[in-house]
């Protein structure tokens, strides 16, 4: 063999060899990452799936037909197994900006949310806040669609004036008329500040 021709085969060899060193360092590593964090999420989606359907960071926002907008976020939820479109929530900040200008917030442990229709019904150290208004209750349900919204179990509602002890509250979100009562038609106590 003549000097020329085995200084090719050489040249050849070594080109090879240099292109294989490339690719091992450069893209096999690339290739390696890619498949573990490829394993990595389909590690958390497994993990997410025994939990059930869980999804974290959530927020809907929604407008009704009379101009109010609703803004509902939540740490993370739950679809419900006995209905596909109630998702239930945990640490629960919602938002009513009513039409007129008010707003209203609501915070609560849990919340259970339809996302048809927006209809929440809020429960575990629920308080709500509008202008001077306080109010805290075991449970808090908002009907959207209907503009009305509920207190009830354990209600104390304060404001800047008055205590008040009572079994119910609804609150009609566009008028802002409400109705306070007990269950049993026995009196609402009222302590003056």
């Amino acid at each position: 063999m003549n000097y020329k021709t085995l200084f090719q085969v050489f040249l050849i060899l070594l080109a090879l060899f240099i292109s294989g060193l490339f690719y091992l360092i450069y893209f096999d590593q690339e290739i390696k990452e890619d498949s573990s964090k490829q394993n990595l999420i389909l590690d958390k989606t497994k993990s997410g799936l025994s939990e059930g359907n869980t999804i974290k960071e959530i927020f809907y926002e929604s407008n009704d037909s009379n101009g109010n907008n609703y803004i509902i976020e939540s740490d993370y939820g739950t679809f419900s197994d006995e209905n596909k479109d109630e998702i239930i929530m945990v640490n629960v900040k919602a938002q009513i900006n009513l039409k007129n200008g008010g707003n209203i917030y609501l915070m609560s442990d849990n919340a259970i949310y339809n996302s048809l229709n927006s209809d929440t019904k809020f429960f575990d150290n629920v308080d709500l806040e509008y202008l001077d208004h306080n109010v805290n209750a075991d449970n808090i349900d908002v009907f959207f669609t209907d503009s009305k919204l509920e207190a009830y179990n354990n209600l104390i509602y304060r404001n800047s004036e008055v205590n008040l002890i009572a079994d119910k509250v609804e609150v009609d979100l566009l008028t802002q008329d409400s109705k306070i009562f007990m269950f049993d038609n026995s009196k609402v106590k009222i302590i003056k500040d």
